[in-house]
């Protein structure tokens, strides 16, 4: 709701402006602008910013209505997508600015002058027909964004820009392991605060390192919850210890997990929908199958880039900060783990996990085979534990042997 402050401050711009601006055809105002004396003009704004005051009310009503059913079917998480969406915002906008503009015009036709500000009722008129049109069109938009699909879609949108923001375009510039890692001999620091981890700054800490002479390796990835008192970061020589505090006010902790240096925050949301849908009160295996087909179209991306950097030198080439990061088995993990462990009596989606990593073999490289590879044996032994029906469990084993035998045409 916070959004659509700014345009208040519109509208009230607008109200000043159109009550100063004299718009007359010698004694008359022109023929389409209001044209009722200074005694009408405060009742029939009144009757316009009552009808705006019933409209908003409605908007926000319904707005509640939705998001309390998104939320229930969808996840609370997936609140501030719906909120962030720019057609909600330029709806509760419009209707927040009307209502400004026609009490500010109100409030001048009242003073005992004969002079009535033709353009602003005028434009008090037009608004309020603006927000009549742009009712009907919100109620549309509401009634289809809660759609599973489509929440799953926009969702999905979001995840594709968090992987050309957060992964790099190939592996060619990827550091090399360092010979020694200050974990094994350096001193521990310890946090003295709690939260999740929303950005580190990398270039900041490897500044620190190089004027202590110091390497330093965290012990967490973004996105993590870290708490008071642990160990979230190791130094070494042990005499660097004193920027123990410039290193800790590198990492940013909040109340809550964003996806701002996470990628695995965006998948969790998707896959928090296919939980959804996979619980007993809803049980719509298709809404999860859907959601499967997205991080597969999802991980077909990640797999053209390249990992996230973990080794940091300084200009010097020098080593100076090791940043345990997500590797393509940690995506692939948290992608489908949750979906399989929720699914284990599901045999249909049981059976689109094995195809949708059969459809990402043919793109894998030696090493994501190898991931995707594990993934579909574990989705066989869930299989064999859970499926009673014979019949089923074949159809899975014989989907689990085409995806594993999709290795022409890969691509590297």
């Amino acid at each position: 709701m916070g959004a659509a402050a700014p345009y208040g401050g519109a509208g009230r711009a607008a109200a000043i402006l159109a009550v100063h601006i004299p718009v007359r055809q010698g004694d008359d105002p022109v023929w389409f602008l209001y044209s009722g004396d200074a005694e009408a003009a405060p009742q029939f704004l009144s009757n316009l910013v009552t009808a705006m005051i019933t409209m908003a009310t409605l908007v926000v009503s319904i707005t509640m209505v939705v998001l309390t059913l998104a939320a229930q079917q969808l996840g609370p998480r997936l609140i501030r997508s719906f909120m962030a969406d720019r057609r909600t915002q330029a709806t509760l906008g419009l209707f927040v600015a009307t209502v400004v503009y026609l009490l500010l015009v109100l409030r001048t036709t009242y003073g005992g002058t004969d002079s009535v500000p033709n353009l602003a009722v005028t434009g008090g008129t037009v608004l309020v027909l603006l927000c009549l049109v742009a009712l009907l069109i919100f109620v549309h938009h509401l009634a289809s964004s809660i759609i599973a699909d489509n929440t799953i879609d926009r969702v999905g949108e979001a995840l594709d820009d968090d992987i050309k923001r957060l992964l790099p375009e190939s592996n060619s510039n990827q550091a090399s392991k360092p010979d020694k890692s200050p974990a094994k001999s350096g001193t521990p620091l310890e946090l003295h605060k709690s939260g999740y981890v929303q950005t580190v700054n990398y270039h900041g800490l490897v500044e620190i390192a190089r004027e202590a002479d110091a390497v330093i390796e965290l012990a967490f990835k973004p996105g993590r919850h870290l708490v008071e008192g642990t160990t979230f970061a190791w130094i070494e020589p042990a005499s660097a210890d004193e920027a123990h505090k410039k290193i800790e006010d590198c990492v940013s902790l909040s109340g809550e997990r964003t996806s701002i240096q996470d990628l695995e925050t965006s998948i969790r949301q998707l896959v928090e929908v296919a939980l959804r849908a996979l619980s007993p009160s809803i049980s719509d295996p298709f809404t999860a199958m859907a959601v499967i087909d997205r991080l597969t179209t999802s991980l077909a991306k990640i797999m053209k880039r390249g990992m996230p950097q973990w080794v940091w030198t300084d200009e010097d080439d020098r080593v100076r900060l090791l940043a345990p990061r997500s590797t393509f088995a940690d995506i692939v993990e948290e992608a489908f783990r949750q979906i399989r462990q929720n699914a284990q009596d599901q045999t249909a989606v049981l059976i689109r996990l094995v195809e949708s990593m059969g459809q990402l073999m043919p793109r894998a490289d030696e090493a994501q085979r190898a991931v995707l590879e594990k993934q579909i044996g574990i989705v066989l032994d869930t299989g064999r534990r859970n499926i009673a029906q014979k019949q089923d469990l074949e159809t899975l084993e014989a989907r689990a042997k085409l995806a594993l035998d999709r290795t022409s045409g890969r691509v590297r």
